[in-house]
């Protein structure tokens, strides 16, 4: 611990980079790992000794991912044993919202999360000035278990096939619906059949797949424990 904190890069803005990671984690709907991310920025912020509006946004931020989580045992541990401990989050507006957060989960009652995180409501300041993946993820917030899948959440785009006049009458051709990047890096320049095609997208996500699992993303229903 000691030297993780020997380590730890206080540069102007680096904890930005670290959020906008978090940001793109819980897209993928990765919230422990989400959480890793947000942490080490608030760690980074705490090091510079200075309290600040992005700071107060941190706690927050780590607020909302653990309630995402269906950890609100460990959110309210945190906001009282660590959070609470910071004077000057006393009295910002993002404090109260997390309280608000925390107490409505708690009691379980509905009424109150949906007052809390109302766009018109008395946090409404507080909200605004939420990263929008952020503020989406409050909306998707349950009174137990984890945050539901929100509607807008990205899904990847199933391939579609289009019949293709041709001389023989009645000739199948695939065409793509996939990813810029994933078409120019899977694809063959030469015309592929539909079955060629459907093999080389195969291939593409079984890689990402790979790629995701060595990173230690993983499965993202799987449970972390926090006590």
């Amino acid at each position: 611990l000691a030297l993780a904190k020997q380590n730890i890069i206080t540069t102007a803005f680096a904890h930005e980079t670290l959020f906008q990671v978090g940001a793109e984690l819980i897209k993928r709907r990765h919230f422990e790992s989400a959480l890793y991310a947000y942490g080490a920025g608030t760690a980074s912020l705490e090091e510079e000794g200075i309290a600040t509006v992005s700071l107060s946004r941190a706690y927050l931020s780590e607020t909302i991912l653990t309630l995402a989580m269906g950890d609100m045992v460990a959110a309210s541990k945190d906001f009282q044993r660590v959070h609470l401990q910071r004077t000057s989050y006393l009295s910002s507006r993002e404090c109260a919202l997390a309280e608000d957060l925390i107490r409505a989960c708690n009691d379980m009652d509905l009424e109150a999360l949906d007052e809390a995180r109302s766009k018109s409501g008395s946090h409404r300041s507080a909200m605004a000035n939420l990263d929008p993946v952020l503020r989406q993820l409050v909306m998707d917030i349950r009174v137990s278990g984890r945050a539901k899948k929100g509607k807008g959440a990205a899904k990847p785009k199933p391939a579609t096939v289009e019949k293709a006049p041709s001389a023989g009458g009645g000739a199948v051709a695939a065409t793509k619906a996939l990813p810029a990047t994933a078409a120019a890096t899977s694809l063959p320049k030469k015309e592929l059949t539909g079955d060629e095609l459907q093999q080389s997208l195969d291939a593409g996500f079984a890689e990402m797949d790979d790629i995701m699992n060595d990173m230690g993303l993983g499965d993202d229903d799987d449970e972390f424990d926090l006590t």
